[in-house]
């Protein structure tokens, strides 16, 4: 099975789309709604068929990390559909397992850990325990259960996602 060659902007357009992407990182979380503008206007440069283009990944990814930050999961969720439906329609081999991850976050900002664990699956059988490297701990440890005790991991999460509040609040002082 190939994999897919993704293409390249013109790149004075791509040179704006990380420019945008660049800005709304440096905003947040002094102005989440500005660094979500920011990101959205990225995503919105691209042209379509958007998943064909290399920058389209970083851009959308960063984009969904935004949205969750924000509490709109529900748009991340759709972004994130389109890109696994893409991935697995389009007949090649898939070696990214971040979308994967991104989706199994999201659906843990949204409580829902039983099918975040089926994400993290899937992120696993995609790139094993390499694909989890830059992840916490706790997402490695979902994809290789065999069973959840939900709530606990939902207490795991929630401490998670408290301490990287923390961490960014005593960044930016």
């Amino acid at each position: 099975m190939n994999i897919r060659m993704y293409h390249d902007l013109e790149a004075q357009l791509e040179e704006a789309i990380w420019a945008l992407g660049e800005e709304a990182a440096h905003i947040l979380p002094l102005d989440s709604n500005l660094a979500e503008e920011k990101a959205q206007k990225a995503w919105d440069l691209i042209p379509e068929p958007k998943h064909t283009w290399g920058i389209t990944g970083v851009t959308l990814h960063q984009y969904v990390q935004i949205l969750n930050y924000n509490g709109h999961t529900q748009r991340s969720v759709e972004l994130l559909n389109e890109e696994i439906l893409d991935l697995e329609g389009a007949g090649y081999r898939i070696i990214h397992a971040e979308p994967y991850i991104q989706m199994a976050e999201t659906l843990l900002h949204q409580s829902k850990p039983v099918l975040a664990h089926e994400y993290l699956k899937k992120a696993y059988s995609i790139g094993s325990a390499r694909a989890f490297r830059d992840q916490p701990k706790l997402y490695l440890k979902m994809a290789k259960s065999k069973a959840l005790d939900e709530q606990d991991i939902l207490l795991q999460f929630a401490a998670l996602d408290v301490n990287a509040k923390l961490l960014s609040d005593l960044k930016d002082n």
